[in-house]
């Protein structure tokens, strides 16, 4: 669901002028195949070996050849351990519906089990929503507010029972959210952590936030919370893609700049997304996009060869649904419920 007072900056038509920029920042050449499904390959820019001098970060547009390298069927043999347990926390009273539609995100990209930790009011609302997610009830400081000491009821699952998590989705701002979500990243150093909406605008409001992220962490700003992040506007064109793989080194994470054209770089690669879709301008579809970058965390992916995957496969999700319903009346939910079928299709190739 829709937090974010700011223009939803990932829902506006492409700018043509950033498009066509950023199309030129990517080169398009044919990736090698990845030797496992964990790393994605190193691309390298022709346009920078042809000036004699090598790009800040090596970019490539992103599609599904990419994708397909870093991805595996199943095995026929596979038990919901194998494919990975989520941890998605947020949620409040304002907005209930976000870790539900991350969840079914994350559960539509293959992970193997999706709990949802919450504010325990929220859970008492919620939990009969959707069979298929696990709840775990948080104390709260007020209702449906998690309380700061909330982080150290969630330590003990991490580890071998957690495998990725996603922290944001409709948390909110109140007191001590804050202070939440930094003693929870501190505690999660050895899982794979995704951090969207106001999980960002809880970094935001922290000083030297970047010293508390974990090792595998991606970040999904959108223009406005990468701006608060930065201390900076975003910038147009190829500029904003030089912005992402800047603030990916600086803070030692994956970033997926989300937007009509989205940027996913760790610093030392970078993949272009450049498929404008309206389908996608609906609340909650970042939301979806948090859980499935989780899921294929949970699956085995590296940080970015997931967030590559997440930001395919959700853009892919929009264009089979805008091929069959139009462009119009699509659903965060049936984002999700499409994403199976844009797996499908680029594993049967």
């Amino acid at each position: 669901m829709a937090r974010d007072r700011d223009p939803p900056h990932a829902l506006r038509p492409a700018d043509r002028e950033t498009a066509r920029s950023c199309r030129a920042a990517a080169s398009r050449h044919r990736p090698d195949r990845a030797a496992d499904g964990e790393h994605l390959p190193h691309p390298r820019s022709r346009r920078g070996r042809r000036r004699g001098r090598a790009l800040t970060a090596p970019s490539q547009a992103l599609d599904a050849r990419i994708v397909r390298a870093s991805l595996r069927p199943l095995p026929p043999d596979v038990g919901k351990e194998a494919r990975g347990r989520v941890l998605i926390v947020g949620g409040s009273h304002r907005y209930p519906g976000a870790v539900l539609l991350a969840a079914r995100a994350a559960l539509r990209c293959g992970a193997g089990v999706v709990t949802v930790a919450a504010a325990r009011s929220l859970v008492e609302m919620v939990a009969g929503q959707d069979p298929n997610v696990t709840f775990f009830p948080l104390a709260e400081a007020q209702p449906g507010v998690v309380a700061t000491g909330a982080a150290a009821q969630v330590t003990p699952i991490f580890g071998d029972k957690i495998r990725a998590m996603l922290i944001g989705p409709g948390l909110a701002h109140a007191s001590g959210t804050d202070d939440f979500v930094i003693a929870l990243l501190r505690n999660a150093k050895a899982v794979g952590t995704v951090i969207d909406a106001d999980g960002l605008n809880a970094l935001a409001r922290t000083e030297d936030w970047a010293a508390a992220l974990p090792k595998a962490t991606v970040l999904t700003p959108h223009d406005g919370e990468a701006a608060r992040l930065a201390g900076r506007v975003v910038p147009t064109g190829a500029a904003r893609v030089a912005f992402a793989e800047r603030h990916a080194t600086s803070w030692n994470a994956v970033v997926v700049l989300k937007g009509a054209v989205t940027v996913v770089s760790d610093g030392k690669r970078t993949y272009v997304h450049d498929a404008p879709n309206p389908t996608l301008g609906v609340g909650g579809s970042g939301d979806a996009l948090g859980g499935a970058v989780a899921a294929f965390i949970a699956r085995g992916l590296a940080p970015l060869a997931a967030a590559a995957a997440a930001v395919w496969v959700h853009g892919r999700a929009g264009a089979l649904l805008a091929s069959e319903i139009g462009e119009s009346g699509a659903l965060a939910t049936d984002i999700a419920d499409a994403m199976p079928r844009a797996l499908r299709e680029i594993l049967a190739k």
